[in-house]
């Protein structure tokens, strides 16, 4: 009897340590794309898709749903409340498992955008690119729930699985949706506004619900001087408006593009026709990013 309650004991705070390093683990850096880190927490505070796409031009497909990035916030929030439930011999097993479930997913997450990035020319190796901030939280979520008290093996797995294959299921299904998408040809689709850029940026400025309710997937002309041109090793380009606050506009051109835009560079006038994702608002930088997919050089 004795030797279950020193084993129950030492359960108890194996399974404290887990959630303590999962709690530090994600708000550390779990990605570096070319120098660029990424935490954990970076998902739901919405800088982690706004790293991405100032840097690499490759965002968010659905930004109208970045409020759902807000549920990660729950990792820590679970953590805590799951640890003071335990301390207090109170039931803290849903919580653990949804903490565990979400990390998990996550993770996932990170992994696969990351591996994205390297089919785009970013990077050596997806390896090279993970911090031990990632592979930390992977360990000690699986030390979490498989540590918590008073539940089957199997329940256990089930949850553990759960998370990335959500995750890797969902990745596959936009990847295919943007995939079928990329077959439209924007210079056949009838232009619903055109808009100078720095008027673009201020309205999204001034009202980011406003202007992704009249823009979100329409197609617009943008006019402006380009503030940046890039090429990447797969034949992709960006051109990206901004202005003086940080904030601005990237344009995600289609690969027929690519001999057209070598000849442009920074600082010229330029007219670009494409299709409105949205908008992705920084907390960290409080700027605001609007990006465009399928876009083309429009032709006066």
């Amino acid at each position: 009897m004795n030797q279950v309650i020193k084993n129950n004991g030492n359960n108890k705070w194996l399974h404290l340590a887990f959630g303590v390093v999962m709690l530090i683990s994600f708000f550390l850096p779990w990605v570096a794309w070319e120098g660029n880190a990424v935490s954990g927490y970076a998902m739901p505070a919405r800088d982690f898709f706004a790293t991405a796409e100032s840097k690499f031009g490759l965002g968010n497909p659905f930004p109208q749903y970045n409020f759902s990035l807000l549920v990660f916030w729950l990792i820590p929030v679970l953590i805590v409340l799951a640890v003071a439930l335990l301390l207090l011999k109170k039931k803290s097993a849903l919580f653990v498992f949804i903490a565990g479930t979400l990390s998990l997913a996550l993770i996932t997450v990170f992994i696969l955008f990351t591996k994205t990035l390297l089919s785009l020319g970013v990077g050596k190796s997806v390896f090279s690119m993970l911090k031990p901030g990632i592979v930390l939280h992977g360990l000690a979520a699986i030390g979490f729930i498989f540590s918590v008290p008073a539940s089957g093996s199997l329940k256990k797995a089930g949850w553990l699985l759960a998370g990335p294959v959500f995750a890797l299921a969902s990745f596959l299904f936009i990847e295919k949706y943007l995939e079928k998408e990329t077959h439209t040809n924007t210079g056949e689709v009838n232009i619903d506004y055109t808009i100078s850029s720095s008027e673009l940026i201020k309205e999204f400025s001034l009202n980011d619900t406003a202007a992704n309710k009249k823009y979100l997937n329409k197609v617009l002309v943008v006019n402006g001087a380009a503030s940046s041109v890039e090429t990447a090793a797969d034949s992709t380009s960006t051109i990206k408006f901004a202005d003086s606050t940080g904030s601005y506009a990237i344009f995600s051109l289609e690969k027929s593009e690519l001999s057209v835009i070598k000849n442009i560079k920074a600082g010229d006038e330029v007219s670009l026709k494409g299709v409105c994702s949205g908008s992705i608002f920084s907390e960290i930088l409080g700027t605001t990013s609007i990006s465009f997919k399928r876009a083309i050089l429009n032709k006066k």
